[in-house]
Parts: C-alpha cells; structure tokens; sequence
C-alpha cells in the first residue's frame, strides 16, 4: 500500500509539472511565450503629434486657376444690379427726367414691387396676389404686341421689357394702397388714385419712349397714342385700392 501511494504522489507530481507524454507539452498561459512577445499589434514608431505634422494638403490657387476673391458678388451673378434697380426707381419720381437706365430689362425690381404691392392689400385684408401677377402677365402680353403693332418693324419690345416697365411704373399704386389703409374709401382717395394712374402712365410712356429712341426709333408724335393703353391698364389697378 505504502508503494502503491508513492507511485500515485509521483504521478500527481508529474501531471501537475506540466508534462504530458501522451499529448505533448502544454503551455503555460501565465506567462507568455517567445512567438507570443514577438506579435507586434502597434507601430513602435508611432507617435501622437507625427501625423498633424506631416500630414498638409496644399491649399494655395495655382495662378491658371481662378481664386473666390476673383469671382464676381452673388447679386451680379444671378444677374440683379442694384445700382440699376435704384436708377429706375428715382426715375419714377422724377417726373422731367430722361429715364436713364431703363434700357436694360430686368425682373429684380418689379418683382419686388408686384409684392410690394400685394403686401399692401394684405394689410387691409384683400389677399391679392394671384390677380396681380395674372394681370401683369397678361397686360405685358399685350402691351407687348400693341406696341410692336403700333411701332412698325424695328420695335422689338418684348413681353420681358414690357414686365419690367409695368413692374416699376405699380410704384404709385403701392402708395395709392397704402394710403387707403390711412383715409380709408373717401374723396381724397379718389383724387389721389386718379393723380397715381396718371403719374404711373406718364412714366410708362417715357420709358417706352426712351426704349426706343435707344434704337433710333423716333416715336413722340405717337407718345399719346402709346400712353392711351397704358392708362387703362393703371385704371385696373387703381380700382383694386378703390373697391
């Protein structure tokens, strides 16, 4: 028995070493192994800072390419022009000047003021901007081929310059509206309507004027005869601020 418990201290004593002969030598995860200290999972040459300081793009303008300080403001690009907007705007108030500026046809202004206009309904509760735009469509429409009727060959006075006077010369009927929130429906009312429409066809007829005379187009014997249809059109409009 003695025996028989010395050769089972003996084997306990060699299980416990780590030898096995059957399946080979186990490893010991307490510590690790030569090949295991050799797996290397970061860069020893890695460092925080080196990056950021290496790492730059260049960011300078090549001289062929062009830079943001070269390209034009975002208003000249999508083509509005402030300084000609305010030009033709002052010479809707002056009633003896020759109109300089209207020779270009643009659509910033008279957008602004067809708003305007229809903002200044709004405050005595008329929501009237689909009748607005629709009659100054459609008046440009015909303003545009009455006048190209009335001029002969040569004219070529589109529905685009026709929108452009028309939106400018509403600039006294946005006061007109504006004045009806003031006196409400009385005789000055009326008195000062009737000034507006005249004061808008005055203007009207001397931009068609001026428009023309730019292409050597003489028109002031036929200046009553353009401004006949433009009075009927400022009519309209005045009678939304009347009733």
């Amino acid at each position: 028995r003695e025996r028989e418990r010395e050769r089972d201290e003996d084997d306990d004593a060699t299980m416990n070493g780590g030898q096995w002969s059957d399946y080979g030598q186990q490893p010991d995860y307490g510590q690790p192994t030569q090949n295991q200290g050799n797996l290397t999972f970061v860069s020893s040459s890695f460092e925080p800072g080196r990056g950021q300081g290496q790492t730059s793009y260049n960011t300078s303008m090549n001289p062929t390419t062009s830079s943001f300080d070269d390209e034009p403001p975002l208003l000249e690009e999508l083509g509005i022009d402030i300084t000609s907007i305010f030009k033709k705007t002052g010479a809707v108030f002056s009633f003896g000047s020759s109109a300089d500026g209207t020779y270009d046809s643009d659509l910033s202004g008279p957008i602004v003021f067809i708003l305007g206009l229809g903002f200044s309904h709004m405050l005595a509760g008329k929501v009237l901007f689909g009748l607005i735009i629709g009659w100054t469509i459609i008046t440009s429409l015909g303003m545009s081929w009455l006048v190209n009727l009335l001029v002969g060959p040569g004219g070529d006075i589109g529905m685009h310059a026709c929108c452009s006077i028309l939106g400018y010369c509403l600039l006294p009927q946005i006061f007109l509206a504006l004045f009806n929130l003031v006196v409400g429906k009385s005789i000055a009312l009326s008195v000062l309507a009737l000034f507006c429409v005249l004061w808008s066809t005055r203007v009207a007829s001397r931009f068609v004027v001026v428009r023309l005379k730019a292409k050597h187009i003489p028109v002031e014997e036929q200046r009553s005869l353009l401004a006949y249809p433009w009075l009927l059109t400022f009519s309209m409009f005045a009678l939304l601020s009347l009733y």
